[in-house]
C-alpha cells in the first residue's frame, strides 16, 4: 500500500467533493453549474478563493460565510468528507489502475446523484445522462486495453456463455447486459408502482447496471429494494415518517452499488 498516494487521493477527493457541491446546489435550479462564481446565498458576496479550500475552509468558518455570518449548509462539509475518504479508500484498494479512475469517476457521479435525490427528490437527466456515457466510455475502454474486473466477466466465463471471447470482451458483454437487465426491471416496476417509483429511478438503474455488470446488477436490485424496506420500516416505526411520505430511492441504488462493487465478486463466487 502507497501512502503517499492514498493521501493524495484523499485530497483529489476533497477538491472533488468541493466542485460536487457546486453540482449539487446549481444543477437542481436549472442554472449554468461552472458560472458565476461560487457566492453566498445570503449575501450574494463572492467567496473569496482562501474560503474555498475543501474542509479547512468549512472549519476555520465554524460553517458560516466570513461576511454575513449565514450558515453554510452542513451538508457542504458532509460531501466533501464523505468523497475525500472513498476517493482514498479506492486508491488504498485498487492503486494506480484503470480501476482505480473508473470507480472514482462512478462515485463522483453517484455521489451528485443521492445528495441531490435527498434533498429535491429529483434524480436530474443533466448528470445521469453524461454518467452513463461515462460508463460506456470506460467499459469499452476495458476492451482495448485488456484490463478487465472478475466482477464483469467471471460469471460469463464459467457459464461458458463467452466461447472463444476475451475476458475483457465477456466484461464488456457482462457490463452492457447489466445495463439493459437493470432498465428493464427497473421499467416494470415504474409502471406498476403508480407513481411511487420515478422515471429517473429507471435512468440511474441503467447507470448501475452498467457499473457493475450481470449478473452483479441483479445483487443491486435485490439489495437496494431490501434496503429501502428496511429504512421505510424503520422509519413507520419510529414515526418519522407516514405511508404517503414520498422517500427517494436513488440512494438506496447507490448504496446498494458501493456494496456490490466492493464485496460483489465475493458474493458472486458463492452464488455461481
Amino acid at each position: 500500500m502507497d501512502l503517499a498516494l492514498v493521501a493524495l487521493f484523499g485530497i483529489v477527493g476533497a477538491l472533488v467533493g468541493g466542485l460536487l457541491n457546486q453540482v449539487i446546489d446549481r444543477a437542481p435550479r436549472r442554472v449554468p453549474i461552472w458560472r458565476p462564481a461560487p457566492h453566498c446565498d445570503y449575501c450574494g458576496m463572492a467567496i473569496s478563493r482562501r474560503d474555498l479550500v475543501p474542509v479547512v475552509s468549512y472549519l476555520a468558518l465554524r460553517g458560516r460565510c466570513r461576511i454575513c455570518g449565514g450558515a453554510i449548509p452542513r451538508r457542504v462539509l458532509c460531501v466533501e468528507v464523505i468523497t475525500a475518504l472513498l476517493f482514498a479508500a479506492l486508491a488504498w484498494h485498487h492503486g494506480v489502475s484503470l480501476d482505480l479512475l473508473a470507480d472514482s469517476i462512478y462515485a463522483a457521479f453517484l455521489i451528485a446523484i443521492a445528495v441531490i435525490d435527498l434533498e429535491h427528490r429529483l434524480i436530474l437527466n443533466r448528470i445521469v445522462y453524461p454518467g452513463i456515457y461515462a460508463a460506456l466510455a470506460l467499459a469499452a475502454l476495458r476492451v482495448p486495453l485488456g484490463q478487465p474486473r472478475p466482477l464483469h466477466y467471471m460469471f460469463w466465463q464459467q457459464a461458458g456463455h463467452s466461447a472463444g471471447m476475451s475476458p475483457a470482451s465477456a466484461g464488456l458483454s457482462s457490463q452492457l447486459a447489466g445495463g439493459m437487465v437493470a432498465l428493464g426491471i427497473f421499467l416494470v416496476l415504474y409502471l406498476v408502482s403508480r407513481g411511487s417509483l420515478g422515471d429517473g429511478d429507471v435512468r440511474l438503474a441503467l447507470l448501475c447496471g452498467l457499473i457493475v455488470g450481470y449478473p452483479g446488477t441483479l445483487l443491486v436490485v435485490v439489495s437496494s429494494i431490501l434496503l429501502a424496506g428496511l429504512v421505510s420500516a424503520l422509519l413507520l416505526i419510529t414515526r418519522r415518517a407516514t405511508r404517503k411520505t414520498p422517500i427517494p430511492f436513488g440512494p438506496f441504488l447507490v448504496v446498494a452499488v458501493g456494496a456490490v462493487e466492493i464485496a460483489g465478486e465475493a458474493w458472486l463466487r458463492l452464488l455461481i
